[in-house]
């Protein structure tokens, strides 16, 4: 089987995305990205899923929309369905009938009327198979987290590990909203954390001579910069909620 292409330019998912080409232009792909992304963390949040579950379910979820248009499916039922193959995948897995329920009591604020509930449930165990075909059944995921433990660990005074790391975590939390996960590594995305943490807490970051702290990464200036950047600019971000397609 050949290799699944996971990572694309910016420019390949700002202006020739499956959304694009039906028509769904990159403002309102970027609030739908936003939406489904902060649906997915409340979701998880509340079923007690351990961050890592949670930000699998997330790049499922992007994963997804780069092989299939917003116009054709509704973010919010994958977003479900991911969040449930997540748990699966991460080994903390969560009865079926208790990810639809709290889906439905986050999305309309009340409980289900059982036949609601039952088409719901019909709608994401059949939608199931679109999402593991669609994703070739590629599902395991490298997140950052580790990789920034690992060097913090080791490279910092042991009474900054834990400021530094909860920072850089935060930073990579927050990039889930965006579609860095799209675009570089887990090791590139983790040396953007680490830089960006150690400014929050206002720390100097060890250099060896001439060799600077972020080559262990395999990431290049240019590319820490990007990703800095393209995270800051989510939170300036102007959203006006689109126009929902449908009935």
């Amino acid at each position: 089987m050949a290799e699944i292409k996971w990572y694309y330019t910016r420019e390949e998912i700002e202006k020739i995305s499956p959304s694009r080409l039906d028509g769904i232009n990159f403002k309102e792909e970027t609030f739908q990205r936003w939406s489904y992304t902060s649906f997915l963390q409340e979701l998880g949040q509340r079923l007690n899923n351990p961050q890592k579950s949670i930000a699998t379910a997330i790049v499922l979820c992007q994963r997804f929309f780069t092989r299939q248009s917003l116009a054709k499916n509704d973010p919010k039922t994958v977003a479900i369905i991911c969040m449930f193959i997540a748990g699966k995948v991460e080994g903390s897995p969560r009865p079926a009938g208790d990810v639809f329920l709290v889906s439905y009591r986050i999305l309309h604020n009340k409980e289900p009327l059982r036949d609601v509930f039952e088409r719901l449930k019909k709608t994401v165990l059949t939608g199931e198979k679109l999402v593991l075909s669609t994703l070739g059944c590629d599902l395991e995921i490298e997140h950052p987290y580790k990789l920034v433990m690992d060097w913090v660990k080791r490279s910092v005074k042991a009474e900054d590990v834990r400021r530094l790391c909860q920072a850089a975590f935060n930073f990579i939390n927050d990039s889930l909203r965006t579609s860095l996960c799209l675009q570089f590594g887990p090791s590139q995305i983790a040396a953007a954390a680490i830089y960006i943490g150690s400014i929050m807490c206002k720390m100097t970051l060890p250099c060896d001579g001439e060799k600077v702290w972020w080559r262990e990464f395999d990431v290049t200036k240019r590319q820490l910069w990007e990703i800095c950047d393209q995270t800051l600019d989510l939170y300036i971000q102007d959203f006006v909620i689109p126009v929902m397609r449908g009935d």
